[in-house]
Order: C-alpha cells, then structure tokens, then sequence
C-alpha cells in the first residue's frame, strides 16, 4: 500500500500542500467513498475552514490550478516578450508546474479518468487558460486587420500542443528530472514553431528591402580599332 502524498510537494509551492494530500487521499479511497471530513483532516485543516478555501471535493482536485492561472496572468502582464512568444512562455509556466508536482499530476490524472464529472471540469480549466491567452493577445496585437479570429485559433492551439505534451508525460512511465527537462525543451521548440506560422497572420509580414534584380553583364570583342556604332551594334549581337 502507497503513504498518500507529504502535506507539501517535493520542490512544489508550499500552498499546494494541502491538494496534494486532498487529492492523495481520494485516490486512494475513491472520490466517492471520500468524505469531506476526511479531505480536511488530511489536509490539515477544519470541515469549515476547507469549505472557505476550497468550496467542494471537486474544487479541490484543481485548486492549484487557481494560483497557477494567476501567475499565467501575472506572467503575461509583466511580459516584455512579444505577444505571441509571451504566450508560448506562460504556456511553459503550465507545464512546468505539472514536472515539479509529478506524483499530484498523475494522480489527478487518474481521478479524471475514474470520474466523469472530473473530466468536464478539467475542460473548463483548459478553457480558462485559453481564455487568458486570447485576453493577453486582444490587448497586445496591432489593432489594424481583422485578426481576432486568428487569435482565437493561436490561442486553442497553444492549449492543445500543451495538453498534448501533457497526456503524453502523464502516460508515460516516471523518469528522471532529465528526461522531463527534455520534454520540456521540446514543447518549448513546438510552441515557437507554432508562434512562427502564426506571426506573419498575427503581426504582419517582417518589413525587408525589395531584392535587386542581378546585374547584366555582357562581353564583346571586337578585331582593331571600331568606331561608336560598330561598338554598339557588338554588344546588341552578344546580348543574350
């Protein structure tokens, strides 16, 4: 039998202690068989006090997702980045999260799958941060051009590439720090290739001088001594 996790997360936020220990505990009795009672022991706290902070069994499951969004925008609001690499780098921010609270993740990847209702809030979970992408980029891209929509499908597919990272590292089998410092440097090439397809729709086209035609040259030989006209009439001859 597996202890539930430690009130706080190897390497994870101190405030994240109290869903890591929640969401311990309902994998390992079943969300169903889990009483609140017994979610506010674990987590250190009273029936009244965990109902303040959390409100229900499934708030809680995604709690930590509360103060992750908000640094997403916080993130994005102190972003000297450009647009559309600020949102790859929030995106980070995500994942990243999920690499340092590896033994959470994969828990409540578990719960999802055993509850239906679970699945259904973490659809709204990706939706809210899809929606601070899209927020962030309304406010920040050119206003000329109707580009709303193309920021729409920015948006909706930074999530996707992310969540698909994410599925795939949660099914895998645990690895070392290195291996996921791997995964994490591959979704960071991803979203940038992404931001590259997206930025001539999103920014406009990099302004670049006109290329110059290449130069003609012509050679001509003439035998001795010719005058202007026999001159011109060679080179009109050696013209291509």
């Amino acid at each position: 039998m597996t202890s539930p996790p430690s009130s706080r997360p190897a390497d994870g936020h101190p405030a994240d202690g109290p869903v890591a220990a929640a969401i311990g505990l309902l994998t390992k009795q079943g969300f169903d068989a889990t009483s609140v009672e017994e979610l506010a022991e674990a987590s250190g706290m009273s029936r009244s006090t965990f109902f303040r902070r959390f409100g229900s069994k499934e708030d809680v499951v995604f709690a930590d997702h509360e103060r992750i969004l908000h640094q997403v925008n916080e993130r994005l609001a102190e972003s000297r980045l450009e647009p559309l690499a600020a949102v790859a780098d929030a995106a980070l921010l995500v994942f990243d999260h999920h690499l340092r609270n590896p033994q959470t993740s994969r828990a409540r990847h578990g719960l999802l799958q055993a509850v239906p209702a679970l699945r259904d809030r973490e659809l709204v979970t990706s939706h809210r941060y899809e929606r601070a992408f899209l927020h962030y980029l309304n406010d920040r891209l050119p206003r000329n051009g109707r580009r709303e929509y193309k920021a729409v499908a920015f948006a909706a597919a930074v999530v996707a590439v992310h969540n698909a990272f994410l599925r795939e590292w949660l099914r895998a089998a645990p690895g070392a720090a290195a291996a996921d410092r791997q995964r994490s440097t591959a979704l960071a090439a991803e979203l940038h290739a992404l931001a590259d397809t997206f930025r001539p729709a999103l920014l406009g086209a990099p302004v670049t001088d006109a290329p110059q035609p290449a130069p003609t040259v012509v050679v001509t030989v003439l035998p001795g001594p010719a005058d202007k006209d026999a001159i011109a009439q060679a080179v009109r001859d050696a013209l291509p």
